[in-house]
């Protein structure tokens, strides 16, 4: 009896814990599903460094879900997020190892948003640091957004049309 009711007790928490333990993978294994995603849809992965108390990274994220753009960087990119530099009530909202992939990507101490764009093998193929110095964080000034535009020239199947959007968007954007 005494045996049937632990394994009760164990199956009605069981499910939470795992659901706990679960909800937030980890940074490497955000990663790798969308290396494997991009090899096979042959795209390339671009990943979004962010934070829930981070509004650029939220004003990046509102841009990017526009229906005008939203198709033009799902054409190109399997887009991740990966949640670093929580604040104490977000903590457990972190990715684990994601400081470990903003350092590896570029990003120490360049604060977020803070984005790049990875090759299917992860080659860093472009970073949002500006001539490799500065993040642009959300891209808004001038030379901000012409260094978006370049990354994406670089790294997706933009055409100069589609390009155009991009940029007409995210001047708009940037703008409220």
């Amino acid at each position: 009896m005494l045996a049937t009711v632990v394994f009760a007790i164990a199956l009605q928490t069981a499910p939470a814990q795992a659901t706990k333990s679960d909800a937030v993978p980890s940074a490497d294994l955000v990663v790798q599903r969308a290396q494997v995603a991009a090899k096979a849809a042959g795209k390339n992965v671009m990943v979004l460094f962010h934070a829930s108390w981070c509004g650029w990274c939220h004003k990046l994220d509102d841009y990017m879900a526009l229906p005008a753009v939203k198709p033009l960087f799902a054409k190109s990119y399997e887009i991740v997020h990966l949640t670093v530099l929580e604040n104490d009530a977000h903590k457990a909202d972190e990715n684990a190892g994601g400081e470990a992939w903003l350092d590896k990507l570029g990003g120490k101490n360049q604060g977020i948003p803070y984005f790049a764009m990875l090759s299917p093998a992860g080659k860093v193929l472009a970073d949002s640091r500006a001539g490799g110095k500065q993040n642009v964080g959300f891209p808004a000034a001038p030379q901000e957004v012409a260094h978006f535009l370049d990354m994406l020239k670089k790294t997706s199947k933009l055409n100069v049309a589609e390009l155009k959007t991009v940029e007409t968007e995210l001047l708009s954007a940037g703008k409220k």
